[in-house]
C-alpha cells in the first residue's frame, strides 16, 4: 500500500546535535519511521473468524487506511478460544501498530507491525494471573534529560515465588530523537541501563489461582517509557514519528517464550504482560 499520508511526517522529533555536514543529518532522517496506534475491540466467533470489530477512533486513518484495516482484520483467523473447556464467542481489546516508512518517489509504504489483543479471561480471577507489587519508575538519565532525548525500553524479566526478580534485560529501545549512530546508541543504552536499575527492585505477586499457581518462576514484558512531560507530547491518536531499535536483542533464557509472544510493539505504553500462551492467538499474519 503506498500513497502520500498528508502531515504525517508533520510530527517533529526532539533532536540531538548531528554531525556538521547536511549528508550524516540526512541519513540519520532516513531511520525515522512514523507509527499511528489503533486500538478498538473484537469479537471472535467459535470458529476463529472475526464476527465483528470496531475501531475507536478513526480520525488520523482517513478512507484509504480505513478501507486497508478492514481488509486486512476481516481475513484474520484465530485460533478458537477455549473457556472452561468450551469453545466459546470471544470479545477483547485489540490493538494494531501501522507504521509509515517513506517511500524514494515522495509516497510512504504502510504496513501493519504488530497486534495485541487482551486476553479472554472468561469471569477468571485476578488471582489466576502475575500482578504488580511495587514498580517504581526509573530515573531519568541525566544526559538523555539534558538533550530532550525521550524513548521506550521493553523490559524481559523473570520473577519467582517470592516476586523478586531473578533475572531482567532490555529486548529492544526504541527512540524519538535522532542524531548519528553514535549517539543514537548511546541513547540506548542509558535508557536501557535505567530501565534495568530499576526493573531490578520490581517486586511482583505470583498466582495463587488457576493453572499457572503451580510454577516456581514467571516472565513478564514491561514497556518502560521514558518521556519528558513539557515537551509537545503528540496524542494517542495522532501519528509519531520514532527510530525502532536496529537490533533486537535474542535473549536466551526466554527465546520460546518471546517467540510466542510476538512482537511488543502493539503493547499498551504501561501494564505488566506475562510471557505465556496467548488466550486469544491470530493464526495468520497480520497483513502488510
Amino acid at each position: 500500500m503506498r500513497y502520500i499520508l498528508g502531515m504525517l511526517l508533520g510530527i517533529a522529533l526532539a533532536s540531538l546535535p548531528v554531525a556538521a555536514d547536511a549528508g550524516n543529518a540526512r541519513a540519520a532522517r532516513k531511520l525515522v519511521e512514523s507509527t499511528l496506534l489503533v486500538s478498538g475491540k473484537i469479537v471472535i466467533a467459535p470458529d476463529g473468524t472475526v464476527r465483528e470489530y470496531k475501531l475507536d477512533d478513526t480520525r488520523a486513518l482517513g478512507a484509504p487506511l480505513e478501507q486497508f484495516l478492514d481488509a486486512n482484520i476481516r481475513r484474520w483467523r484465530f485460533e478458537p478460544v477455549v473457556v472452561d473447556g468450551t469453545v466459546v464467542t470471544a470479545e477483547a481489546p485489540m490493538r494494531i501498530r501501522l507504521v509509515a516508512h517513506p517511500q524514494d518517489g515522495g509516497g510512504m509504504q504502510v504496513r501493519i507491525a504488530a497486534t495485541w489483543f487482551g486476553d479472554e479471561k472468561g469471569g477468571r480471577p485476578a488471582t489466576d494471573f502475575p500482578r504488580q507489587s511495587r514498580m517504581d519508575p526509573p530515573s531519568y538519565p541525566r544526559e538523555a534529560l539534558m538533550l530532550d532525548a525521550q524513548g521506550i525500553a521493553y523490559v524481559v524479566l523473570r520473577f519467582g515465588r517470592d516476586g523478586k526478580v531473578q533475572e531482567a534485560d532490555v529486548e529492544r529501545v526504541n527512540l524519538r530523537t535522532y542524531g548519528t549512530e553514535q549517539q543514537m546508541a548511546a541513547l540506548r543504552r542509558q535508557f536501557a541501563d535505567a530501565a534495568l536499575r530499576a526493573a531490578r527492585r520490581w517486586t511482583f505477586l505470583p498466582p495463587t489461582t488457576g493453572e499457572e499457581a503451580k510454577e516456581d518462576h514467571w516472565l513478564a514484558r514491561v514497556p518502560v517509557s521514558f518521556q519528558i512531560a513539557d515537551l509537545n507530547q503528540p496524542k494517542p491518536w495522532e501519528w509519531q514519528s520514532y527510530i525502532p531499535d536496529p537490533s533486537v536483542r535474542d535473549l536466551s533464557w526466554a527465546h520460546e517464550q518471546l517467540r510466542i509472544a510476538g512482537s511488543p510493539e502493539a503493547l499498551p505504553d504501561s501494564g505488566v504482560f506475562p510471557l505465556a500462551r496467548p488466550a486469544i492467538r491470530l493464526l495468520n499474519g497480520p497483513g502488510t
